[in-house]
């Protein structure tokens, strides 16, 4: 061995991810349209009792699932081709031999200044959110709340502050952060991922405007008769 270098490779261990994506154009639209018209109207129907979220506003959207279904069901298609049996574990339809996803339901949440969702897991196969309305600068955020506690590094990665943020253990038993660095700049921006995982959403300080997202749960069936 020459100058004391070894030919070594770092080897990663297998885990689950997350899709991320843009919502077509015309779904972005149609969602927010609606969502302005609930908002508007008042005519919304609460869907607070099915969450767990410190959030004074949150809405069904189980009307208009069926405008999102296909695109939906398709980004899971590719979840699952990426992340083949994973399902398997929790999902009893998932073992049967015809199955296929389907969107079991959807809601919007209309979150303010200091509201937050707390360290939760979702109901069915696989989730998601889709971020419609971003009032904030991530920046703004960051100067709001710099790191503190002895944190190290960039502050973008290392400041809580408005983010969602995923939590996994990794390869040595230690509960770690997965942040998504969440703000104006990812209006239209859609996250799947497992219902399973724990995630949570921090509260944001530098607006008085609303931050509104799109959530919902995807479930697994046997496609044998075509029933849900």
């Amino acid at each position: 061995m020459e100058n004391n270098e070894l030919a070594a490779t770092n080897k990663h261990f297998p885990n689950i991810g997350v899709l991320e994506a843009k919502l077509p154009f015309e779904l972005f639209e149609g969602l927010s349209g609606e969502i302005e018209r609930i908002i508007k109207e008042g005519t919304g129907l609460t869907y607070n009792h099915n969450l767990v979220g410190h959030i004074e506003e949150e809405y069904s959207l189980n009307h208009v699932t069926d405008h999102m279904e296909e695109f939906l069901t398709a980004m899971a298609s590719t979840w699952q081709t990426a992340n083949p049996g994973l399902l398997e574990g929790y999902e009893e339809a998932a073992k049967l031999k015809d199955w296929s996803f389907y969107l079991d339901s959807m809601w919007f949440n209309k979150q303010k200044k200091y509201e937050f969702n707390p360290l939760h897991h979702h109901s069915g196969a696989l989730s998601f959110v889709i971020w419609i309305k971003i009032p904030y600068d991530l920046q703004d955020e960051i100067n709001y709340f710099p790191p503190v506690g002895g944190d190290a590094g960039d502050p973008a990665d290392n400041t809580y502050t408005s983010k969602f943020c995923f939590y996994y253990t990794n390869s040595m038993g230690r509960i770690t952060p997965a942040m998504v660095p969440v703000d104006k700049t990812y209006e239209g921006t859609i996250v799947m991922f497992p219902s399973e995982m724990l995630h949570a959403v921090y509260p944001f300080y530098t607006s008085d405007d609303y931050r509104i997202s799109v959530s919902g749960n995807l479930r697994i069936c046997s496609t044998k008769k075509g029933n849900k």
